[in-house]
């Protein structure tokens, strides 16, 4: 996404993209996180094929946050993804949307 779709989006209407796939996954998320994406895979019994994308845009929308490791155990299976709740969900939107629209330039 672009700095600007994510100022012009709502958090409403960023959880209605929540549809399909993605929402199968992002449900995963919540059951089984956190965890790397082969472990939610594994334990949702979703194909890692159609979880690793899906789980890359729900990054993106804000659903899903990497989780602090552990830095004595890292993880061979690269980051530890965990589902944000509703409320640390709509906090990332807002924060993210002040930020683009501070960082906007406008035209002259």
């Amino acid at each position: 996404m672009k700095p600007i779709d994510f100022r012009n989006e709502t958090f409403a209407s960023l959880k209605s993209r929540l549809t399909g796939q993605r929402e199968r996954v992002w449900i995963a998320w919540i059951a089984h996180g956190p965890a790397t994406t082969t472990e939610c895979a594994r334990r949702s019994q979703i194909s890692i094929l159609t979880l690793r994308p899906r789980t890359t845009e729900l990054y993106q929308l804000g659903a899903v946050a990497l989780a602090p490791s552990v830095p004595s155990v890292p993880s061979p299976d690269g980051g530890i993804y965990r589902a944000r709740t509703d409320a640390e969900w709509i906090a990332w939107h807002t924060e993210h949307r002040a930020d683009t629209e501070s960082r906007q330039q406008q035209l002259l």
